[in-house]
């Protein structure tokens, strides 16, 4: 691979630089969601009783992420930190975040094992989980969340290096630790015959060597970041500008969960085959997710350097662009999926039945992704600028509240599963009319107003 170099956002082509930016990011997502994936098509294929392997390992999805949120928002505010102070050329107060973060997110990371860990069996019983996988989802999740602190670790190091237009390590790091946890699932489900367990480690093995690969490079004294371990401080002015962005998108993140574990605990009703069948069209559906993921990531560090450097103008250039770029593939991908969706879902699993269940809710993800995109683009910007708070609120009503009424007043009018995942898109289109509000009225607010960094 080309040696990588940090990317100046603030200057040059907008269309150009933001898919340059972007696509390291896309795979690198895309990646992280074969970890998931990998899992869920072993067990499913491999194990003893594939549909009840399967079955156990997506029930704790959401349980998961509703608690490796705080991954996500803690690793946001330092990218959006450390892109303002990159933007506005403020060198030494972006080497005192740059140790700050690192501090700060490994004492995150062993807060979120803890708590994983001592939760457990209160969120099975939560999100529903049938008797019959138990056993197994809770062995999953206990051994999952002993990894939580390297995948802070890591999501923490890969939103320095995203905060100075290195996408391309990340991406690498990526590349090598998935092409392990594939393999180790394989050795470790069909060899070793350790079920569910076996693709649990190998997650955690994976997200221990992004860890301590992504450390090397910002540690490395020949490198760019050139991080020592003496600067390694929790430093009150940074930790605080940090947690100021991070605390309402870790809000955001939960509430968002809170109403996924309240919709996985309806699904999770229905029993294991539609179960399997949910945790199948997540598994293809979530390759899309992904590439919006990585168009709203890059809109964070583009608008972040532009607002920082003041170049104001072409952070709605940025918007734009991000939304075709967004939009465009997701809408694509959805028409490919929809064509394919048996073949796709039977990746996962060959039972007819699980095929069946599943199919629903991957059409509802191929014709509503393209809003959701447009949502990511329009929250990421916001975010980029410092406009967070209000911002999240909206998201958290507009996706969160709206499903929490669906479930409650709409549902049992027609009490399926197909009628769970019509609230996916409806959801995504409310969220996206509020934000589009918000960001046409604090764009003219931001943009007004010199952003004080320090």
């Amino acid at each position: 691979m080309k040696k990588p170099r940090l990317m100046d956002l603030t200057t040059g082509s907008v269309g150009k630089k933001l898919l340059l930016f972007s696509i390291p990011i896309i795979l690198s997502n895309i990646l992280q969601h074969l970890y998931t994936a990998a899992d869920r098509a072993v067990v499913g294929q491999f194990a003893k009783d594939g549909t009840e392997a399967l079955a156990a390992v997506g029930a704790t999805g959401t349980a998961i992420t509703l608690l490796l949120g705080i991954v996500s928002g803690v690793a946001l505010g330092v990218n959006i930190v450390c892109s303002n102070l990159r933007g506005a050329g403020e060198e030494k107060p972006l080497r005192r975040a740059m140790h700050n973060a690192l501090i700060l997110g490994l004492l995150c990371g062993f807060a979120v094992m803890a708590v994983g860990l001592l939760l457990c069996d209160q969120l099975l019983a939560l999100m529903n989980v049938p008797q019959n996988l138990e056993s197994q989802a809770g062995l999953y999740m206990r051994i999952y969340f002993l990894g939580a602190p390297p995948t802070l670790v890591y999501n923490i190091s890969s939103g320095i290096m995203r905060s100075h237009g290195d996408t391309q390590r990340p991406m690498l790091i990526l590349m090598v630790s998935g092409l392990l946890n594939v393999v180790l699932n394989l050795v470790l489900v069909i060899l070793f015959k350790m079920g569910v367990a076996g693709v649990a480690i190998a997650t955690v093995a994976a997200n221990v060597l992004n860890a301590v690969w992504a450390l090397i490079i910002l540690f490395r004294p020949s490198g760019e970041f050139k991080l020592t371990a003496k600067e390694l401080h929790l430093y009150k002015e940074e930790s605080l500008q940090i947690l100021k962005i991070s605390i309402p998108t870790c809000l955001n993140s939960i509430s968002f969960n809170v109403s996924n574990m309240i919709l996985q605990s309806t699904v999770n009703s229905f029993g294991k085959v539609v179960i399997a069948g949910n945790v199948a069209a997540d598994g293809v559906g979530g390759v899309m997710h992904q590439i919006l993921v990585g168009f709203y990531s890059a809109s964070v560090s583009f608008a972040g350097q532009n607002y920082g450097a003041r170049e104001y103008k072409r952070i709605d250039k940025g918007l734009l662009w991000a939304t075709f770029y967004s939009v465009g593939t997701v809408t694509v991908l959805g028409v490919i999926c929809m064509i394919f969706s048996e073949q796709m879902l039977g990746i996962f699993n060959q039972n007819p039945a699980v095929i069946k269940a599943g199919t629903p809710k991957l059409l509802y993800y191929c014709w509503g992704y393209g809003i959701f995109a447009f949502s990511e683009v329009l929250i990421g910007c916001l975010r980029g600028i410092r406009k967070n708070t209000i911002p999240s609120i909206v998201n958290v009503v507009g996706i969160c509240l709206s499903r929490v009424v669906w479930i409650l007043l709409i549902f049992p009018l027609r009490p399926t599963a197909g009628m769970v995942y019509l609230c996916y898109p409806i959801s995504w289109g409310l969220s996206a009319a509020g934000l589009l509000v918000c960001y046409l009225y604090y764009r003219k607010m931001a943009f007004n107003t010199a952003p004080v960094l320090t």
